[in-house]
């Protein structure tokens, strides 16, 4: 991270500070349904509502959305607890199956939102990782079938931090040490599956109306979203990256939130690891029409269910999960700033 002036300094002893602190709140429940964890972000600097917070906090009440509000004197810290809600419930799938959700709103800042996921999935040990951001107003959903160890210089949601590049370079590493072979790493899903479960889903939501808005005119399709893509290099890219990584090399431990540059005698970094093997977890990140921030919320949520759905019992017998494969990627995809 540049931490070379004052303000950005202090947002990130403060984000180091929280990340050092943080215990996971989502443990292991009694009796034997399976697990899915389940990721949205909250308020990005000035723009309060963000959709896949609020439709996360639709699928599990529990998470209640953080309602907060940036700081009014500038270089002021905008502290991260505040911005993180995390809880668990119990959910029916449309197919009858009962699990247990943890679902996370996350703050919106670089390596902080990835170590508070790394954390809950060592604890909650899940079956299933789906992780949601933002992009265009209406779109269709995007299947992201990978990411890029690459992270665009912007700002994060305390308009303080960004990624600090050589003068060389236009991006940053996510994970330093990951060798040129992973620069581009694919997701793990069965991604026929559930991109055939949320086409019907979304068929079915069409018509409904919420706050005079109907479902179909915001969100109409799906598609599988190729990787990597210039535009795809900002925070979403940066979860599924590094989340994505630790899954697959258990026992290795990174540094993430690295202070550029660094002080002497202060925490610079945050080291963080997963212990459990979730190599053969089936993850995905999914980005969501913005426009649903003030609208259909619980269609949303019901449509983050079937996908769920669809993926458990492709686990139980259907399509096994393959690595993200930009064969199949929509070719009319054009990507564009997300976060």
């Amino acid at each position: 991270m540049d931490t070379r002036t004052e303000a950005a300094r202090r947002q990130y002893d403060a984000n180091v500070k929280f990340a050092m602190s943080y215990s996971a709140r989502c443990t292991v429940p009694k009796g034997h349904r399976r697990r899915v964890l389940v990721t949205g972000f909250g308020r990005f600097g000035r723009i309060g509502d963000n959709a896949t917070g609020r439709i996360v906090s639709a699928l599990v009440p529990g998470a209640r959305y953080p309602e907060t509000s940036p700081p009014t004197e500038p270089g002021a810290v905008d502290p991260p607890e505040p911005q993180l809600s995390v809880a668990t419930t119990t959910l029916d799938l449309p197919s009858g199956e009962s699990v247990d959700v943890c679902g996370m709103i996350l703050p919106v800042y670089w390596d902080l939102a990835t170590i508070l996921i790394a954390k809950e999935l060592e604890a909650f040990d899940p079956a299933l990782v789906v992780m949601n951001g933002v992009a265009a107003e209406r779109q269709p959903i995007w299947l992201e079938l990978g990411a890029t160890n690459r992270a665009k210089p912007l700002e994060d949601g305390s308009s303080q931090l960004r990624p600090a590049v050589r003068d060389d370079e236009s991006f940053a590493k996510i994970i330093d040490g990951a060798p040129a072979s992973e620069d581009a790493r694919g997701n793990l899903l069965s991604w026929q599956a559930v991109e055939s479960a949320a086409r019907k889903t979304i068929i079915e939501l069409a018509d409904e109306i919420d706050n005079g808005v109907r479902f179909g005119d915001v969100l109409d399709d799906v598609r599988l979203a190729g990787y990597p893509r210039s535009s795809n290099t900002y925070l979403c890219n940066n979860v599924t990256y590094a989340t994505g990584w630790l899954m697959s090399h258990p026992g290795r431990h990174v540094r993430l939130l690295r202070a550029s540059p660094p002080l002497p005698g202060a925490i610079n970094d945050v080291p963080i690891g997963l212990r459990k093997d979730l190599r053969d977890v089936p993850r995905v990140f999914i980005h969501w029409p913005a426009a649903l921030a003030t609208a259909h919320h619980h269609a949303g949520a019901r449509l983050m269910s079937a996908i769920i759905d669809a993926q458990l019992a492709a686990l139980s017998g259907g399509e096994a999960p393959t690595i993200g494969d930009n064969a199949f990627a929509d070719s009319t995809l054009q990507g564009g700033e997300t976060f």
